[in-house]
């Protein structure tokens, strides 16, 4: 050995060793602590690795993961039904086919599909939701409100809910995000609008409800003439019966009817040659 370099007995070179070890080994448990290699992936979530900023396609599931201490790091993704809303300030203005404003409030529920969480972190980020679905959504809503009149709009929030389902699905599909629902929140036209849509929905109904009273007389003046010819008919079928035989058969049934009753006390006048009619007399009390 030089012997410009001072020697370290090999007794200090133990002591400096056993005063070393354990400083070590505490510097490696805070080390394991601030950069752990475990990464646990909770239910609802899928994990994207990324090694040293690169995204592996491969999604990692539920459950516990190793990965790299600052190599590797893990981005968590949600694949649980989430809400966007567009309301407020977030709401959505568009033209309606007659030239109106029309302001649309809504809620989208959505999920992404598990199997391209890696797909949409490397295209869009963790920010997806302003960078798909509230575009989709805004262009969707302006191109269903624009081939509407103000007074469909107002009335037929089904229709537009339909149409709106039907193109923001089949658009975020391609995004690899699954359309759960789209609840409309609130329709808003202009105050004159509405009025004006009032107004003539009461007037139709109004034209309505007149047609029904006029159907509805029609309907009791024919019941009438049916129920008049009817009347009609069957007095020409009663007069064509009462023949003079038929008439004698029935006086004579009524006085047996009369004398066989309590009160038989009876004047029977003559009428005629051929009929005579009957005249009750109450008796009188004693």
């Amino acid at each position: 050995m030089d012997k410009n370099f001072p020697q370290i007995p090999k007794s200090n070179m133990g002591n400096l060793l056993k005063g070393v070890l354990p400083v070590l080994l505490v510097i490696l448990i805070v080390f394991f602590l601030i950069a752990s290699p475990f990464k646990v992936i909770p239910s609802g979530f899928v994990g994207v690795k990324l090694t040293l900023g690169k995204a592996n396609m491969d999604e990692l599931s539920p459950g516990l993961h190793i990965i790299i201490p600052f190599m590797q790091e893990v981005v968590l993704m949600s694949v649980r039904t989430q809400s966007y809303d567009l309301r407020g300030a977030n709401s959505i203005n568009s033209l309606s086919k007659d030239g109106l404003t029309i302001n649309t409030e809504l809620t989208v529920l959505y999920k992404i599909k598990p199997d391209k969480a890696a797909e949409i972190f490397v295209e869009y980020g963790t920010d997806y939701e302003n960078k798909i679905i509230k575009p989709v959504i805004r262009a969707a809503v302006r191109d269903v409100i624009a081939t509407l009149d103000s007074s469909q709009v107002y009335q037929e929030r089904e229709l537009i809910q339909k149409r709106l389902m039907e193109r923001v699905a089949k658009e975020l599909d391609k995004r690899y995000i699954l359309l759960d629902e789209i609840l409309i929140r609130d329709i808003k036209l202009p105050k004159r609008v509405v009025e004006a849509i009032e107004q003539k929905r009461r007037a139709y109904e109004e034209m309505q409800k007149m047609k029904f009273v006029v159907e509805k007389e029609k309907l009791e003046a024919e019941r009438k003439r049916v129920e008049a010819k009817g009347i009609a008919d069957a007095n020409k079928i009663i007069a064509g019966s009462l023949t003079k035989e038929y008439l004698q058969w029935k006086f004579i049934e009524n006085i047996k009817s009369y004398a066989q009753g309590e009160n038989n006390t009876v004047i029977l006048i003559p009428y005629g040659k051929e009929m005579t009619p009957i005249i009750n007399i109450p008796n009188q009390k004693k």
